[in-house]
């Protein structure tokens, strides 16, 4: 084999080992939206981020205690872990902010392909809706 062919193909499967270190492989047996998924809109101000770290579903439903629960997969499409921060605002009726434990910067980890899933509770029964902010680690 030509030594120029085979420094190539070393190096390539170098590469691909490299890239495939510390990525995650996921099995779901969900292959649709579950039932309590809601519609989102997003506003991008990071595209850089926003390629890599991502929200993939919402979900929002009455926990046991009466109160709204949500539930935000984050998904990770890099090569690599991300550290980022988030900030979950719960909303009343009007779209006014309601005050809560959750309304402070919190950070979090998610392996290169893989996906953690944020829960937040409403701090009331007043609560209707949400909204999350997602940033880089800093």
């Amino acid at each position: 084999m030509n030594p120029t062919r085979l420094v190539s193909m070393v190096c390539l499967a170098a590469v691909l080992a490299a890239a495939g270190c510390g990525t995650v492989n996921t099995t779901s047996t969900r292959t649709e939206p579950a039932t309590d998924s809601i519609a989102t809109r997003t506003q991008i101000n990071d595209l850089f981020n926003q390629i890599f770290l991502h929200v993939r579903d919402v979900r929002m439903f009455p926990a046991k205690s009466g109160v709204l629960q949500a539930q935000i997969d984050v998904a990770n499409d890099g090569f690599q872990t991300r550290g980022f921060s988030y900030l979950v605002t719960w909303l009343d009726a009007s779209g006014n902010t309601l005050p809560g434990p959750s309304s402070t910067w919190k950070t979090s980890r998610v392996a290169a392909g893989g996906s953690i899933t944020i829960t937040s509770v409403a701090p009331g029964p007043e609560a209707t809706d949400f909204s999350i902010q997602v940033r880089r680690a800093s």
